[in-house]
């Protein structure tokens, strides 16, 4: 099944390590401090939303989801990844632009991994938007 889609190592590689970093940032988010977010603030409470429920609901769907549309059609998986390309790409942004000044991420363990890790995740990301869009495959059509 894996050979019929004729997609490279890279490929695969980069999906492992996406998945990889998907986890571990479920798993950050999960397990952060109960003083990560100042409730008295009101933009604390906004920003702590958008970063638990939104975040964590795309992320979890996208993991179900994502191996179903790879296996099932690379026409609707290149459109997904791209998808999933653009959002990353526009959260890394925001945060930096935004959320970052508005919440203090404990400066130890596994959140300042995965700030260190992320512009990884976005070149794993592009690569595999590229390599779906770019790839002739008997599958795809």
């Amino acid at each position: 099944m894996i050979k019929n889609l004729r997609l490279s190592k890279v490929f695969w590689l980069a999906l492992a390590f996406t998945y990889i970093f998907l986890i571990l940032t479920v798993y950050g988010l999960l397990t952060l401090p109960q003083d990560t977010f100042d409730t008295d603030n009101s933009e604390h409470v906004r920003a702590a939303v958008k970063l638990t429920y939104v975040r964590f609901s795309l992320i979890a769907v996208s993991m179900v989801t994502y191996p179903i549309i790879l296996f099932g059609s690379l026409k609707y998986a290149k459109y997904f990844t791209i998808a999933l390309t653009a959002w990353a790409i526009a959260m890394y942004i925001d945060d930096y632009l935004v959320l970052y000044r508005i919440i203090e991420y404990p400066e130890r363990g596994i959140i300042v991994i995965l700030q260190l890790i992320r512009p990884i995740l976005l070149v794993c990301l592009l690569w595999m938007s590229f390599e779906l869009t770019f790839t002739k495959s008997k599958e795809r059509y």
